[in-house]
């Protein structure tokens, strides 16, 4: 873990401290030599208004100073002979020899490097008279290598710094994450959900770390419950149809010994496995369905036809038990014809369950700029309002003693399916006033 926290990091930053130093180092002596060269030219530029020719003669301000820290002056004759002034000790011999460069920089090299600059003043008793700025490099240098030591070290201590900081703070963010390892090996271990990765870090991305791990266990935790719910729904469901079946076979083997009495435990027998035999085909459609297993057809659905035609089938078996009032209009979508009729006939199947004897249940199509609807209205028991959400999951009966007809898995199944075909359903419902459910599918 510090190998990647610390260690590569560290070596970037003394990677780009080395490649720092090395262009310091490079430009540092054209950069010195510039500004050797540019503080002669403005000190002698300035030392140059301080003197002046007058009727023939040499004027020299009260001010003017011969000497300003590095750099002194002298006033020459063309050929190099002083007229005022003196040359720093030990180098006069060398810059005499130099005539004098109007307006001009030029290096003098001696045992000492100079570097000198000639101006113009005028003419003095016939001649050309000059003021001449003379700068020891080395006197110079002295001060600039002084600040590039400085450079060096504060580069140093900033780089050391810096350092120290992304390590303490690395310290800890990897005891963090190593928290969080022990605890994603321990929930690996005892295999207990419940466990959550704990974090006092004030850092945000160790912070947005934990959450999602967090987010991702009470997603898994939740995936495990339905699991397990699933599973014991599934045994209570067949359990009891499974029963009936033993009990009907051994009482015909012990007992009957008529064909009508014969004819009758092979009726319950049938209607038994019919009802086992619709459990295990809905849930093969929920686990093709969740596995993308089913091809969805793209094709056009008319979706007030289709409910006219379910509407008028329930109508009959129904008979006089409720009255279906139709009220359609045109909708239509593209999808998968088999499936969308599923999801209508859960609906209205689930409204006559439902709804009071003699009550009446509305069914609506319609569709607006955006989408097509389906809306199934019934005015029986309803649903109370903490099972509004529990109704879409598998298995579950609002009706606690499981008397009423069906296994818990035709609204699931519905909401599923209109997912699938880009669709959603809502419900509506108040306690023994009935509820409204309604299917939305993109419009053609």
């Amino acid at each position: 873990m510090m190998r990647y926290i610390v260690v590569w990091p560290t070596a970037a930053i003394m990677t780009m401290m080395l490649v720092m130093l090395i262009a310091i180092h490079l430009l540092s002596d054209e950069a010195v030599d510039y500004e050797i060269k540019q503080d002669l030219r403005q000190k002698t530029d300035a030392a140059y208004f301080k003197v002046s020719i007058e009727n023939g003669e040499l004027v020299i301000a009260e001010d003017f100073e011969y000497e300003s820290e590095n750099v002194c002056f002298v006033i020459v004759k063309r050929d190099g002979k002083v007229v005022e002034g003196r040359y720093p000790e030990g180098v006069e011999s060398e810059l005499g020899n130099y005539r004098v460069r109007n307006n001009r920089s030029f290096v003098v090299n001696s045992d000492e490097k100079y570097y000198v600059r000639d101006l113009r003043i005028g003419k003095y008793r016939d001649k050309g008279l000059f003021i001449r700025g003379i700068l020891k490099v080395s006197d110079a240098q002295s001060f600039y290598r002084r600040i590039e030591i400085i450079s060096y070290f504060s580069m140093a201590a900033f780089f050391a710094v810096i350092l120290l900081y992304e390590i303490f703070f690395a310290k800890k963010i990897s005891r963090e994450l190593k928290d969080m390892c022990k605890t994603a090996e321990s929930i690996g271990t005892s295999l207990d959900m419940s466990q959550r990765m704990k974090s006092a870090s004030h850092f945000y991305e160790t912070e947005i770390l934990r959450q999602a791990n967090n987010r991702m266990l009470d997603r898994v935790e939740q995936t495990f419950q339905i699991q397990e719910q699933f599973t014991s729904d599934v045994a209570h469901e067949l359990r009891t149809p499974v029963a009936t079946l033993l009990a009907q076979c051994q009482y015909a083997i012990e007992k009957v010994h008529d064909k009508e009495e014969f004819d009758e435990v092979l009726e319950v027998v049938y209607r038994q496995s019919e009802k086992i035999n619709t459990i295990i085909m809905q849930l093969l459609k929920f686990s093709r369905l969740d596995q993308d297993r089913i091809e969805i057809r793209n094709e056009e659905v008319d979706l007030a036809l289709i409910c006219q035609t379910i509407c008028e089938e329930w109508q009959d078996k129904a008979r006089d038990k409720v009255s279906i009032q139709m009220h359609l209009k045109e909708a239509v979508t593209m999808g998968d014809i088999g499936l969308i009729s599923i999801i209508i006939q859960n609906l209205i199947s689930n409204a006559v369950k439902f709804s009071h004897p003699k009550g009446i249940i509305e069914v609506f199509t319609g569709e607006d700029e955006q989408q097509v609807f389906v809306t199934v209205r019934d005015y029986g028991v309803g649903i109370t309002p903490e099972n509004t959400e529990l109704v879409f999951r598998r298995f579950y009966q609002c009706d606690e003693s499981r008397s009423a007809e069906g296994f818990g898995l035709g609204l699931p199944l519905s909401k599923k399916i209109a997912e699938k075909c880009g669709g959603r359903i809502t419900l509506e419902s108040e306690p023994d006033k009935g509820s409204t459910f309604t299917l939305y599918l993109p419009r053609k």
